[in-house]
């Protein structure tokens, strides 16, 4: 007998399952069989055929109305890719490609109430290059990572950065300069900290997302103020926003706002098109 997984017509069985499996995966109130077969393309009799395997494996179900629906076997996959995750891991080869590209330091920084603690960090091939350390921290209002990920955070978290502001070691920040800050970050995609948070240091950050469209950290690029072009600003703004994506759609984001996801009254941004800290100080 043939053996119908190998060759040319078992790839094309997987490819239609994953064709079906990915159509469910966007009809998650379920699809009717014609409008499956006018989804996937796939020939009526061999996709109810298939539909039947996939039941069978507990990936697919059938409502009470007779249309086709992802079953819970999928929440097993979905909870071994999600429990095989690293953000540090994860996070890793994508700031090693923003250094490669900017020649800059990069961070990864998670929000710990009014301050961003720096969990990952790679360094600038420059001799000259800001100084920081991982497991350090700093005030979020005042650093390009603490605003990319407040802009998209809750309203009592925004409320405690502000309160806080002025007290963690940091210049103190009003609620409506921070509020104006925030509102260009949705906007731009980026935050910025040009000196801000420390003289001699500039940063861009943008905010990184779970698969649940949750803002959990955000990755900067920072220079000393002596290699800062304001001509190029926009350009890293952009690099760093791209990897942010990236590191994103890692963790599962698909870029669109899911259901269950605590976002406060802001939208999650548009794909980027384009392609932290202690104290900081410049080392020499």
């Amino acid at each position: 007998m043939a053996n119908t997984e190998r060759g040319p017509d078992g790839l094309r069985a997987v490819e239609r399952t994953v064709a079906v499996l990915n159509a469910l995966a966007e009809n998650p109130g379920g699809a009717s069989l014609t409008d499956m077969v006018r989804i996937t393309g796939v020939p009526t009799t061999t996709l109810h055929r298939l539909l039947g395997v996939l039941r069978g494996t507990a990936l697919v179900r059938e409502t009470p109305d007779g249309r086709y629906a992802l079953a819970a076997g999928t929440m097993v996959l979905a909870r071994a890719f999600l429990d095989g995750l690293d953000l540090r891991q994860e996070a890793c080869e994508v700031m090693r490609g923003v250094v490669e590209e900017t020649g800059e330091t990069c961070h990864l920084g998670v929000l710990a109430v009014a301050h961003v603690v720096y969990v990952e960090k790679i360094d600038s091939p420059h001799p000259v290059r800001m100084h920081s350390r991982v497991g350090a921290s700093n005030p979020a209002a005042t650093t390009a990572i603490g605003r990319a990920i407040l802009a998209y955070s809750p309203e009592h978290i925004l409320a405690e950065a502000i309160r806080a502001s002025g007290t963690l070691g940091g210049p103190e920040v009003a609620e409506e300069d921070l509020e104006a800050l925030l509102a260009a970050v949705r906007q731009d995609g980026y935050a910025s900290d040009l000196q801000e948070n420390e003289p001699g240091i500039c940063c861009v950050g943008a905010p990184v997302f779970d698969h649940g469209g949750r803002v959990i950290a955000g990755l900067s690029v920072s220079m000393p103020s002596t290699r800062f072009d304001p001509q190029e600003h926009p350009k890293n703004g952009a690099r760093i926003r791209a990897a942010a994506d990236e590191l994103s759609h890692r963790l599962g984001w698909t870029g669109d706002l899911t259901g269950g996801a605590d976002l406060g009254d802001f939208p999650l941004p548009p794909r980027a098109r384009h392609p932290q800290r202690p104290q900081r100080t410049v080392e020499r």
